[in-house]
């Protein structure tokens, strides 16, 4: 490595897991579009507490990101913190469950401040990313 602050891993180590829970972060996931561009957006995320390398997101069915993760599952995702960042690849799998799917975005939405009533008419899937590397800039 040129950088001495750059490191590169395959795991969420427990400090990186509690920067990332340390108050709110909104990673940008990049998703592998139709065309084989990149699409970026914001995220409401949190991390699985059986499983230390699964992040989980949530999206609503039907969603540009939805069929295009069912295309491709392969993402990125990046969080930042002024010149602190973590940026995550690997691959997600999606869960069409129902009754899970919505009471993941409402627990999202309550970790993040908003209405968790605002989705109940919504049909979601759960985003379940697989952490394969991690290049950290600490």
């Amino acid at each position: 490595m040129t950088d001495p602050d750059l490191t590169v891993g395959a795991v969420l180590t427990d400090d990186l897991r509690a920067w990332l829970l340390d108050g709110l972060r909104y990673p940008v996931i990049s998703v592998i579009a139709e065309d084989g561009s990149p699409s970026q957006s914001v995220m409401w995320f949190d991390l699985d507490p059986d499983d230390p390398d699964l992040i989980i997101m949530n999206t609503k069915r039907g969603r540009a990101k939805d069929r295009w993760l069912r295309r491709d599952p392969r993402i990125s995702l990046c969080f930042e913190d002024g010149m602190r960042w973590a940026a995550f690849k690997g691959r997600v799998e999606l869960d069409d469950d129902r009754d899970a799917a919505m009471e993941s975005i409402r627990a999202l939405a309550r970790r993040y401040g908003g209405d968790p009533d605002r989705y109940a008419e919504h049909e979601r899937v759960i985003v379940r990313f697989r952490v394969e590397k991690v290049i950290r800039h600490d």
